[in-house]
């Protein structure tokens, strides 16, 4: 074998986990101050359960990017915290519908606005062009992710 240096540093994927991971701690940290308890995860399925009147959970999973063993630990735990709940689909009594409590909405209501201001705080003194830009790439990158699966 040769002597070549391998190093990730510079390779997209190892950039946007290393973002990832900090973007994650900062966020959790944010969320924790005004939420105890809720993790970026379980305000994400909350944010999504209030866009609407129920969803599957398959379609929870779809949003946040989740498998549905996940949702289902994340709409456990938000159950017990009395922020969401489930009911029996109408159409599919196999499958279960997960709506937010008046709890989880007033949850929502207080901390979103404090992850808005966040966004902000993190793109600061970065042209909203490139920021544009580089939300159209990482959807780009996405998809060509997902259609390797």
């Amino acid at each position: 074998m040769d002597s070549q240096a391998y190093t990730v540093k510079g390779l997209l994927g190892h950039e946007l986990g290393v973002t990832s991971g900090v973007l994650r701690k900062v966020f959790a940290s944010r969320i924790r101050e005004h939420a105890k308890g809720i993790s970026p995860e379980q305000l994400a399925v909350l944010v999504r359960l209030s866009s609407g009147e129920g969803f599957h959970q398959n379609e929870i999973a779809e949003y946040v990017l989740k498998d549905d063993a996940t949702i289902t630990r994340i709409l456990d735990s938000l159950e017990e915290k009395g922020l969401a709940g489930r009911k029996r689909s109408v159409e599919d009594r196999r499958s279960n519908i997960a709506f937010i409590t008046p709890e989880g909405r007033s949850l929502v209501e207080r901390v979103f606005p404090l992850i808005v201001d966040l966004h902000k705080e993190l793109v600061s003194g970065i042209d909203p062009l490139d920021v544009a830009r580089v939300v159209t790439i990482l959807g780009l990158v996405r998809n060509n992710a997902l259609g390797l699966n």
